[in-house]
């Protein structure tokens, strides 16, 4: 999947299971952890959703601030992880 629905996807996630729909300031560089809208609930929460959503496991020695910090990080990271196909 390429980064670009990967970033819509991960956007939906947050705006809808972690802010409720309430998002309207959201945009690939708001500071999740800075501001509190990730926690180590809700961060936990997303990595299954990541799991069954991608069939991805993000590893423990991924889950650093840097990787989880915006949602472009969070992208990458995701981007990072997914098996590479052919071409």
């Amino acid at each position: 999947m390429n980064k670009a629905q990967l970033l819509a996807d991960l956007t939906r996630y947050i705006t809808e299971e972690i802010l409720e729909g309430n998002a309207e300031d959201l945009e690939p560089s708001t500071p999740l952890l800075e501001l509190g809208i990730l926690n180590s609930l809700e961060t936990a929460r997303m990595m299954r959703f990541i799991e069954k959503q991608y069939g991805i496991t993000v590893p423990a020695d991924a889950m650093r601030v840097e990787n989880l910090q915006t949602l472009s990080a969070i992208t990458d990271l995701v981007h990072s992880l997914q098996p590479q196909g052919p071409g």
